[in-house]
C-alpha cells in the first residue's frame, strides 16, 4: 500500500512519479479525499508521463497542506513509517531498505545513519561474535539496542505526513 509518507519521500529522492502515484491517489479517494486533482491522478492509465503525474501529485500535496514537507524531513517521515510497521520477521529487510535509501541519497539524511550502522552490526552478528559498527553491541543486546533506537526515531518523525 502506497502511503503519503512514501510519496513525499520519493519526491524528495527525485524518483519518478508513476504507478505508485496513481495507486496513492486511488487510496486517497477511498479514504474520502475527493478533489479534481485526486480524481484526475487516480484515473491515469499507462503509459505514464512523469511530469503530468508529478504536477497532479504536487497539487494534491498542496491540498493536503503537505507541500512543504520535503527533503530530509520527508525521508525521515517515511523511514519512521517503515520502522513503525516492521516486526521481528521483517526488521532486517526494512533496515536493508533504509540502508539503500541512505546510500542512494549520498549518505543523507544523517538522521537515518543509525539504521545504516545497525543494519551492518546486525548482519555481522548473525555471522560472527563481533561487529565494529555499534559500540558495545553484541548478540545478546543488539535486538534491544535496535528496538530502542526505533522507538526514539518513530516518536520523533512518525506523525509528520499523517
Amino acid at each position: 500500500m502506497v502511503t503519503t509518507a512514501q510519496i513525499l519521500a520519493e519526491r524528495a529522492l527525485q524518483l519518478p512519479c508513476d504507478e505508485q502515484c496513481v495507486d496513492w491517489a486511488i487510496r486517497l479517494l477511498e479514504s474520502g479525499h475527493e478533489t479534481d486533482s485526486t480524481c484526475r491522478l487516480a484515473a491515469k492509465l499507462r503509459p505514464h508521463n512523469h511530469f503530468e503525474l508529478a504536477a497532479l501529485r504536487d497539487r494534491i500535496l498542496t491540498e493536503l497542506k503537505l507541500a512543504d514537507v520535503a527533503g530530509d524531513l520527508a525521508i525521515c517521515s517515511y523511514v519512521a513509517e517503515m520502522l513503525a510497521n516492521a516486526n521481528e520477521s521483517t526488521l532486517d529487510v526494512v533496515l536493508a531498505e533504509i540502508k539503500d535509501i541512505y546510500v542512494s541519497n549520498d549518505h543523507e539524511p544523517i538522521e537515518i545513519y543509525d539504521f545504516y550502522t545497525l543494519y551492518f552490526a546486525r548482519s555481522d552478528l548473525k555471522q560472527q561474535e563481533f561487529q565494529y559498527y555499534w559500540p558495545d553491541a553484541n548478540r545478546d543486546n543488539i535486538d534491544q539496542i535496535t528496538f530502542d533506537r526505533i522507538r526514539e526515531f518513530v516518536a520523533q518523525y512518525r506523525e509528520i505526513a499523517g
